[in-house]
C-alpha cells in the first residue's frame, strides 16, 4: 500500500466526497444513463423516456447502494439539448449524488449547465470534459459561465503512455497552448476530477492505472478512470460462455482501479451497479485495511 507526500485534494458534490489518500475514503462508483440504445430512451432527440422502465432500475440501483453502501454518481448522455433537459429533470430529485453532463456535442453539454442553473443544481452537475479537442467557442462558453465541477481528460493523440497522459494536463504536451489542468483551473472551475483515459487494451490501457498515481501525487487531484472502456473491447469469442467472461472481468477492472488509487471509477451502464459495487465495497474494506497504520 502507498500514502502520496503530496496534499490529497477532498471534494464534495451533490453531497458526495471523493478524493483522499488511499484506503481513508470510499470509491465513488459512476454509472451510465441514457446512453445509446438504452432501452429507457423511446425518443433520444426529444428525451422521451419509458417512466415505468426507468424507475424501475433507479429503485434497483437505489437499492444497490444503500446496501453496498457505495457513494455514487450518474453519467447522463444526451443527444440534444432538448433530451438534455428532461434527463436532468428525471433524475435530479429521484437519486442523490454527482451528474455528469456527456454528450458528443458541445451544444448539449453546455446546455446541461443551463438547465442545471435554472433548476437550481448547478452544483451537483459535472462537466464531462475538459479536452484537448475543446474548441475557441466551448472555452469562451466556459470562461463566461464556468461549471462549478468539471472532469479533465488525459487523453493524448501523441501518446498513450504514462507521458503523453502526464504531459497532456502539465502542459498540453505542443498540442494545445497549456495544460489542461492549469486552463480548467483558469476557467474558473472550483472541484476538478482527472479522468486518465482508459480506451483499448491494444492502446496502452494500462498505462492509465500507473496514471492515477502519478496524477495524485503531481496535484493531488481527485482521479480515476473508465477502466470498463478496456473490458468492451476485449475478444472473448473464443471462451464456453463469453458473456459470463465479460461480466467477471467487468467486475474485476473495478477492483483493479481501486487498487491502483483510483478516487471513482466509471463502471458502464448502471445495471452494472448490480455486480460491481459489491466488489468495490469488498476492496475499499481491503484497502482500509491494508492502509489502516499509514
Amino acid at each position: 500500500m502507498y500514502k502520496f507526500q503530496t496534499a490529497q485534494r477532498e471534494i464534495e458534490i451533490g453531497g458526495v466526497k471523493v478524493g483522499g489518500q488511499p484506503g481513508k475514503r470510499r470509491t465513488m462508483l459512476v454509472g451510465s444513463l441514457f446512453y445509446p440504445r438504452h432501452s429507457v430512451v423511446l425518443d433520444p432527440r426529444k428525451g422521451e423516456l419509458d417512466r415505468a422502465k426507468l424507475n424501475e432500475r433507479l429503485d434497483s440501483y437505489l437499492n444497490t447502494i444503500e446496501r453496498c453502501g457505495c457513494p455514487s454518481g450518474l453519467m447522463l448522455y444526451a443527444e440534444s439539448c432538448e433530451s438534455a433537459r428532461a434527463y436532468l429533470e428525471a433524475v435530479c430529485d429521484k437519486v442523490p449524488g454527482p451528474l455528469f453532463a456527456d454528450s458528443g456535442s458541445a451544444e448539449v453539454r453546455l446546455s446541461f449547465l443551463r438547465s442545471a442553473q435554472e433548476m437550481g443544481v448547478l452544483d451537483r452537475v459535472v462537466y464531462n470534459t475538459i479536452n484537448a479537442g475543446l474548441s475557441e467557442e466551448e472555452t469562451q462558453a466556459l470562461r463566461e459561465c464556468p461549471p462549478v465541477n468539471a472532469v479533465v481528460l488525459a487523453f493524448n493523440p501523441r501518446g498513450d503512455d504514462v507521458k503523453g497522459r502526464i504531459y497532456m494536463l502539465e502542459s498540453g504536451d505542443d498540442l494545445i497552448p497549456q495544460g489542461l489542468v492549469p486552463a480548467a483551473e483558469e476557467l474558473g472551475i472550483r472541484n476538478l476530477l482527472i479522468d486518465t483515459a482508459v480506451t483499448s487494451p491494444d492502446l496502452s490501457a494500462g498505462s492509465a492505472l500507473r496514471s492515477i498515481l502519478v496524477a495524485k501525487a503531481k496535484w493531488g487531484i481527485p482521479t480515476g478512470c473508465a477502466l470498463h472502456n478496456a473490458v468492451e473491447c476485449l475478444r472473448l469469442d473464443g471462451l464456453e460462455d463469453p458473456k459470463e467472461a465479460r461480466r467477471s472481468v467487468d467486475a474485476s477492472a473495478v477492483a483493479i482501479s481501486i487498487m491502483s488509487g483510483a478516487d471513482y471509477v466509471v463502471y458502464g451502464p448502471l445495471e452494472y451497479a448490480k455486480r460491481t459495487m459489491p466488489v468495490a465495497s469488498f476492496t475499499d474494506k481491503m484497502m482500509e485495511q491494508a492502509a489502516r497504520d499509514l
